[in-house]
């Protein structure tokens, strides 16, 4: 008998922002320099913020027989709180504790959901994992109200993206999504986003349940029991911030992209394999308010691990999108503490 994995229930989201080699980013700013008439520099104060994440994450199967059919988490709105001092930073979130979703309606998910970003001034990087157990189909059941819950449903993921920006000296993607710069005047970037991700979803009972499967008469192809996708891609880019009214912005970001994506599963009556090159689409919206002191925004984030497989007559893809608002105070506590000292 195959032993489960038993997963600890965490809700807690671990975050570390901006972390870099301090010599890279010396050497960055250095070659590069930077234009104080468009970008001002932050990193030397203390910024902090207070945050909310929605994350919403989706595994799909496409039939011909009922069109999409939609496996969600039943994950909650996070909150948390962040800080940043010159190239680290450091944030925690937990699940919101003033509501729930009905478990006895979505059933009930176990999550854990770890990132590492290291934002320097010409490169960046994400580093993420994930893992869910327990999900509902989103489409509602065809005779009454009710979801399909699969509690033994089980979605593994881990990834990484950089980011290259080309005009770093006046343009700051750490303006638009850190806060410890300010984009002064609008500008934008030619970017380079390289990427890996792998992730794997499994079910004991089956991925589509017997009901949908017998109702629909789903092809022997489509009742699938788990699979691993692997996913290497390339994504030039372009990302501009247009700042108006002196402290409001309004930053978008787009990547079209090529991934070359290795995807196998594990079928009720047979398994698969296959390779294939497919077309990615990566997007980024920020819009905010961002002052000397203190700054408010939102953003969000979609097809930051998008897979699309195409595989005989239906398709297979997981999407994560985030939503974020934040709003946060910067501290000149170092320069006056080294002023008192001196």
């Amino acid at each position: 008998m195959t032993a489960k994995w038993k997963i600890i229930p965490l809700s807690i989201t671990l975050f570390l922002f901006c972390l870099e080699f301090k010599s890279q980013a010396q050497a960055s700013d250095t070659v590069t320099g930077l234009d104080s008439s468009y970008v001002e520099d932050y990193t030397g104060w203390l910024t902090t913020r207070l945050f909310a994440l929605y994350q919403d994450a989706e595994f799909i199967i496409s039939t011909n027989e009922i069109g999409n059919i939609s496996f969600k988490p039943n994950t909650n709105i996070k909150i948390g709180i962040a800080g940043f001092y010159k190239w680290f930073g450091l944030g925690l979130s937990v699940t919101n504790p003033f509501y729930t979703f009905n478990e006895s309606i979505y059933g009930k998910t176990k999550a854990i959901d770890l990132r590492l970003n290291g934002f320097g001034r010409a490169v960046a990087a994400e580093v993420f994992v994930q893992n869910f157990h327990g999900f509902y189909i989103r489409n509602v059941h065809p005779v009454s109200t009710r979801y399909y819950i699969l509690p033994n449903m089980n979605l593994f993921s881990v990834g990484a993206y950089g980011y290259w920006v080309y005009n770093s000296r006046r343009f700051s993607l750490r303006a638009a999504f850190l806060q410890n710069e300010r984009q002064v005047k609008s500008a934008g970037s030619f970017m380079i986003r390289p990427g890996f991700s792998f992730y794997k979803v499994s079910s004991d009972s089956g991925i589509v349940p017997k009901e949908l499967t017998k109702n629909y008469k789903l092809q022997k192809d489509e009742l699938v029991k788990g699979g691993r996708f692997y996913s290497v891609s390339l994504a030039p880019g372009y990302s501009y911030t247009f700042v108006f009214l002196k402290h409001a912005y309004f930053n978008a970001a787009a990547f079209p992209g090529v991934s070359w994506v290795s995807y196998s599963y594990e079928g009720k009556y047979d398994n698969y394999s296959r390779s294939d090159f497919v077309f990615q689409l990566g997007l980024r919206v920020a819009l905010g308010f961002n002052t000397t002191k203190w700054y408010v925004g939102g953003t969000l984030i979609t097809g930051f691990n998008d897979l699309k497989s195409p595989w005989s007559s239906s398709s297979f893809f997981y999407d994560v999108s985030q939503f974020r608002v934040w709003g946060g105070v910067r501290f000149d506590v170092f320069r006056k503490h080294k002023k008192n000292n001196s």
